[in-house]
């Protein structure tokens, strides 16, 4: 309609710019319709320093580089503002290629990357933990070609933990690597710092000799799993963290991708035909009507489009209900002992 009107009333519009008196008579209606055709700004969640990150990232687990590059310049395009990358996912040159070629202001752009736990890769060794995460931290910013980042994460708690399924016999080493992005902070490089799959008995290594407790926690999390799967929610609400799900479309050990129960089942069709919508869109709905943030990802440049239509509607509060009812495989780590963590794995 906006467009429509400036064709038909374009003639009036360009004497208007050559008449000096009927310019300035014309600014206000300019000015109001650039507002009214603009693109709403994508929502954001506030992190507990103030920085301002949005709800959506474009990730790229299991891109290569071609792809990776590819898929978040198809991103940036379609109105993402955010990409989710890390050291082991060996594609941060070219997602700092996307970044960099992308024609957008860089303060615009939120970069979140990721470093290895201690142990769970060559690059991070368990006795040299700090000091070898203080390494690729740098290396990070080398292969994507910045500054700073906006958000680092530690990825896994250490390889104990793994083994283990608990932090509680390896809070040094918790400890030491925290103390890295403490310091990676401290320096200006990295706007926030977080984790990933962290369990609760994680933070209880960190709830002493912390300067700066993790702002984020990035976790396995989908429809199906309940609104607070394992405790996980009730954990980040304690220490004023803001939950980040990875794998927002299901993600069963035993098959590639996305769960069917998501994708085709019946609860989620029947919701989405009832807003006219994708499944797709109301499972990432579902997560952040709840005020959790989300990474998804595809190399279909619609399907991000479509991925980023969340705001004009909402599920009702019966259909919120229904949904946190809805239960489907999922654990928000495989790095924790449930019995222990005084959660259960949810099935």
């Amino acid at each position: 309609a906006i467009m429509g009107f400036l064709l038909r009333w374009r003639p009036a519009v360009l004497s208007a710019m050559v008449r000096p008196r009927a310019r300035a008579a014309a600014a206000p209606l300019l000015l109001l319709l650039l507002a009214a055709s603009a693109t709403p700004p994508a929502p954001m969640v506030t992190l507990r320093n103030g920085v301002k990150m949005p709800f959506l990232a474009a990730g790229t687990w299991q891109y290569n580089e071609s792809e990776a590059e590819a898929s978040i310049s198809a991103a940036f395009k379609a109105g993402f503002r955010m990409v989710d990358t890390a050291y082991d996912y060996h594609n941060q040159d070219a997602v700092g290629r996307a970044v960099r070629g992308s024609g957008i202001e860089r303060g615009e752009l939120f970069v979140e990357t990721k470093v290895p736990g201690c142990g769970l890769d060559p690059a991070v060794s368990t006795n040299q933990c700090y000091n070898d995460t203080m390494k690729v931290l740098e290396q990070d910013l080398q292969l994507l070609g910045l500054d700073y980042v906006d958000l680092v994460i530690i990825h896994f708690p250490p390889l104990g933990a793994m083994i283990t399924r608990t932090c509680s016999l390896i809070c040094g080493e918790v400890r030491d690597q925290w103390r890295a992005l403490e310091d990676f902070y401290a320096a200006g490089k990295a706007k926030a710092i977080g984790v990933s799959n962290y369990c609760e008995s994680c933070f209880n290594c960190l709830a002493k000799d912390t300067k700066v407790f993790p702002m984020v926690n990035q976790i396995g999390y989908h429809i199906g799993m309940g609104k607070d799967p394992s405790g996980f929610r009730s954990l980040a609400d304690k220490h004023g963290m803001v939950l980040q799900a990875y794998s927002p479309l299901g993600n069963k050990p035993w098959q590639k991708g996305a769960d069917p129960e998501i994708l085709t089942g019946n609860f989620t069709s029947t919701l989405a035909k009832g807003h006219g919508k994708s499944t797709i869109q109301v499972a990432l709905k579902w997560l952040v009507q709840h005020g959790v943030a989300a990474v998804t990802k595809s190399g279909n440049a619609e399907h991000l489009a479509s991925d980023l239509g969340l705001w004009s509607w909402n599920l009702t509060d019966a259909e919120m209900d229904q949904a946190d009812k809805f239960r489907l495989f999922g654990t928000p780590s495989f790095s924790c002992n449930f019995a222990e963590e005084g959660g259960e794995l949810v099935v």
